[in-house]
């Protein structure tokens, strides 16, 4: 959980609205999401309820159960939530039927979970659909942007799908056919563009059928009329080609056309007079050329010697294969036979100026009779303009799909760097970045021979990069600039006469900018910056998704981390849960318990027990750094102490940032700890206490979670293994005591074997004083030769049969000695086997339990008889027991 908290800080989380009929189901569903780190909006049973929230409070994301009771399933909503709203939706299904799996299809989804839903599906489902759903926005923005570039050219263009459905029009194509592209979207190319001819009854062919026929470019005839949507008629030039992929398949048909009202006037003015026709001949705005079918120039028109280069004389010296390319020579046989059989041809080709300049054109030939001398006319249109809008568009679009099929930024600068070059030409070239704390603007890539730079680093403001991109200027054009004293990139060897610097846009912020310069001036126009607008839109785009990518990539990585990690804690827990079922020692369990602190993660951390005799709380064990002496008790009245507070109140006290004036702590003092009390049958039996005091790690809630565990564990393993006696006496004679012993004292008998001991504790069991039995003796002996068949009786051994206790299980044995003589007053205690204690443990301890002992005894009115053997103990080791109890 500690993660998913932190996401909560770092980022907005994803509204998630849940549809399921099943409550059960959804309540999991709701509880895996905001594991998850997702914001449930809603969980509804109906689809009536869910188009309510989609409309109300519009949810990042669907989970949609496929089959809902009522009368609206899951399938009908998911559509109408999809159409109206564009939200997202994922599908939940546990089995479906083909029909309607092929209507859920149909729904276009952005992904199926099958139940039982497993959360790592489901979050990977989840993160892959929003991934989805911003990258499809991002698609539709950049086709926007590509948009632009068409609505600037001045011919209409109509584009189309494959099928003739038209997906595209330009504000000139708007004009001509009075069609807006709203309307006109969708529809087939012969509703918008409707054309007929100056024949009448003549057959009209579909402009995109003939090009996916041939596909190839084609000319669709001169004698073209445009009907408007108003009835209008416009004479029109127009020709279709193919749009292809990036492997030559063809996607749809582009159709440019152009208002030739004019130059129709212009050809029937031509018949008609000579006079006429020399006038439009030479101001036609294409190049014509009249050759005869030999290939000498009969005539030529102004445009075509201004484009070529050549005066009208030189021309007419010149023959067609003069002015066109060497490849052009192998098919002219093959298009003079075409336009022999048709009358006219129509293709692509070039002309070679006098300078041997290539100039792409459109070459509209046809078979006419010049001065009664049968003839050749040519129209040659300069399609340069149109050719380098063609490669524009190509550029971006490629450029586009190329960066967003990669996340590395290099190659992305790489990818841009080649467009630019593609569209405009560059003798250098740079993308510049805003610094993440937005004080300075560093190079991110150049081209090469710019390698200089990369290492330089302008203040936000200075120099023209790193001023047009804090302004936030538009696209700056700089034509000379030696003009301009601001021009030059320090340390720069490089000239930059002629610059463009475009800025990198990302949601409304600049983040930097492209440079673009030639050495030459003048060398770029308001054009090209027309041009290389949407490639800062698509590098813009390509730097969000990356680092969207990015984002996501790390956090994935931090999940992974974090579930790694949590999963290693959940194996301590279970190991630590398995080593208590398996141990009956107090010791050994509460050894485990610090042990399973220590692998967790703590600097420090100990485990304090209740003395409820003494009212204190003591260390008893610990791991890690800095611990407190082994003897350190604190008062249970010192509630000043966060330790005391935790047992007395029994509640997990978590401190994030210490204050000494709030409270003490047993240990030396940390920033961040947490004390949590281990609870038997309502009372608190010990604390659990721990810290980070080198690393100042904080305590986190997950730290807080699995101490509460363990001590949960502990205090099941306490209640499990703690031996709860019963006080009861052997028998009530109403004799005199043979031995009478006075409560509230202990008793030290002196002999070898432990009878006179084992017969005073008799004497008194059998005149109704409770009793109870430690020793080293097996209790089934004791009870044949004694006749006790009431008395409780413990076996001080290692074997783990019977009721036997460890001699290393001290705390233990003094629990159970005190429960039994709060319950009795003036019970009686035999404790045989302080030898063997002493030899399995140590003196001081044996010692320090007699004591702690003799106060329980004390404290409720019991009574204690120890037999000891003189001789088996040192001198001065006796004499201390002497000091402490009465010697029989």
């Amino acid at each position: 959980m500690g993660e998913l908290k932190e996401k909560e800080k770092g980022e907005r989380m994803a509204t998630i609205l849940v549809v399921e009929d099943e409550s059960i189901v959804a309540t999991d569903i709701k509880r895996c999401l905001q594991n998850l780190g997702y914001h449930v909006t809603a969980l509804v049973s109906s689809g009536a309820e869910a188009l309510k929230i989609a409309q109300k409070t519009p949810p990042d994301l669907v989970l949609m159960d496929i089959v809902l009771k009522g009368d609206m399933d899951g399938i009908e909503a998911a559509e109408t939530i999809r159409s109206q709203f564009n939200i997202p939706v994922i599908y939940l299904t546990a089995y479906a039927d083909e029909k309607t799996l092929q209507r859920a299809k149909m729904t276009e989804p952005y992904g199926y979970i099958l139940k039982p839903i497993e959360d790592k599906e489901l979050h990977s489902t989840i993160e892959m659909a929003l991934y989805k759903h911003r990258m499809e926005k991002k698609v539709r923005e950049s086709k926007q942007w590509l948009a632009t570039t068409l609505k600037s050219i001045g011919d209409g263009i109509i584009a189309t799908d494959t099928q003739g459905q038209i997906t595209f029009m330009n504000p000139v194509a708007e004009a001509l056919t009075g069609w807006t592209q709203k309307v006109a979207v969708r529809k087939l190319l012969d509703t918008v563009f409707t054309i007929t001819t100056e024949e009448p009854g003549a057959e009209i062919e579909n402009p995109v059928t003939r090009v996916l026929q041939e596909e190839s470019v084609c000319n669709l005839g001169d004698h073209k009329i445009l009907v408007a949507r108003d009835g209008r008629e416009i004479d029109i030039a127009d020709s279709a080609a193919p749009i292809r992929d990036e492997y030559g398949g063809i996607l749809g048909v582009v159709l440019v056309f152009r208002d030739i009202t004019e130059q129709k006037y212009a050809e029937r003015a031509v018949k008609g007079a000579e006079k006429k026709f020399r006038d439009i001949f030479n101001y036609a705005s294409d190049a014509m050329l009249i050759h005869d079918v030999e290939g000498h120039f009969l005539e030529v028109n102004r445009t075509a010697c201004e484009q070529l280069g050549y005066t009208r004389e030189e021309l007419l010296q010149l023959t067609p294969m003069d002015i066109n390319p060497s490849d052009y020579t192998l098919l002219a046989p093959e298009r003079i036979e075409e336009l022999k059989r048709k009358g006219h041809v129509f293709f692509e080709t070039s002309h070679i100026t006098k300078e041997d300049t290539i100039i792409p054109i459109e070459l509209s030939s046809r078979m006419i009779e010049f001065e009664g001398t049968p003839s050749i006319l040519s129209i040659a249109r300069d399609i340069t303009d149109r050719k380098r809008t063609e490669m524009q568009l190509k550029t971006l679009f490629e450029a586009s799909k190329s960066v967003n099929s990669t996340v590395d930024m290099t190659e992305i600068y790489r990818i841009i760097s080649d467009a630019v070059q593609q569209l405009v030409g560059f003798d250098n070239f740079a993308i510049f970045r805003v610094s993440e704390d937005t004080e300075s603007v560093y190079c991110a890539y150049t081209s090469e021979g710019m390698g200089q730079i990369c290492d330089e680093v302008f203040q936000y403001g200075e120099e023209l990069v790193s001023n047009c991109i804090a302004t936030g200027e538009q696209p700056l054009l700089v034509r000379n600039g030696y003009t301009d004293a601001r021009t030059k990139i320090p340390e720069a060897e490089a000239s930059f006469t002629s610059q463009i610097v475009l800025p990198i846009i990302i949601e409304n912020t600049c983040a930097g900018a492209l440079h673009i310069s030639k050495a030459a001036p003048n060398a770029y126009d308001h054009h090209d910056l027309a041009v290389l607008q949407p490639v800062s839109e698509v590098i813009s785009s390509a730097i969000k998704n990356v680092t969207l990518y990015n984002e996501v990539k790390e956090f994935g990585e931090e999940l992974e981390q974090r579930i790694k990690e949590r999963s290693q804690r959940i194996e301590i827990l279970l190991n630590t849960r398995m080593r208590l079922q398996e141990e009956g020692s107090w010791e050994k369990g509460l050894q485990i318990i610090a042990e399973s602190m220590g692998k967790l993660g703590f600097d420090r951390c100990g485990v304090f027990l209740v003395n409820s005799m003494k009212k204190t709380l003591e260390f008893h064990f610990g791991e890690g750094v800095e611990l407190p002496n082994g003897n350190t008790h604190i008062p249970l009245r010192n509630t000043e102490y966060f330790g005391v507070k935790c047992v007395l109140e029994k509640r997990t006290i978590r401190i994030e940032d210490y204050n000494p004036e709030k409270g003490k702590q047993i240990t030396s003092e940390s920033e961040s700890f947490v004390w949590v009390p281990i609870v038997v049958q309502n009372e608190a039996f010990a604390a659990l206490g721990a810290d980070n005091v080198r690393s100042k790690r904080r305590i986190t809630d997950e730290d807080v979670e699995d101490l509460e565990i363990l001590a949960g564990m502990c205090a099941a393993f306490i209640d499990r293994t703690r031996m709860l006696l019963q006080p009861v006496a052997e028998e009530r004679l109403k004799t005199k005591f043979d031995h009478w012993l006075d409560p509230a004292e202990c008793y030290i008998v002196g002999e070898k074997r432990p009878e006179k001991a084992v017969e005073m504790f008799c004497d008194l069991t059998t005149h109704g004083i409770p009793g109870f039995i430690i020793s080293r003796a097996y209790p089934e002996k004791l009870r044949r030769k004694y006749k006790l068949t009431k008395t409780p009786m413990l076996w001080l051994s290692r074997s783990e049969v019977g009721h036997t206790i460890s001699p290393e299980d001290l705390p233990k044995l003094i629990y159970i000695i005190n429960d039994f003589t709060r319950k009795s007053e003036e019970s009686v205690i035999l404790l045989d086997g302080v030898e063997y204690l002493m030899s399995q443990t140590s003196f001081n301890t044996v010692l320090k339990f007699l004591q702690e002992l003799k106060d329980i005894i004390t404290m409720n009115n019991s009574r204690l008889i120890v037999p000891v053997y003189k001789d088996t103990l040192p001198v001065k080791v006796y004499s201390m027991l002497e000091r402490e109890f009465f010697v029989l």
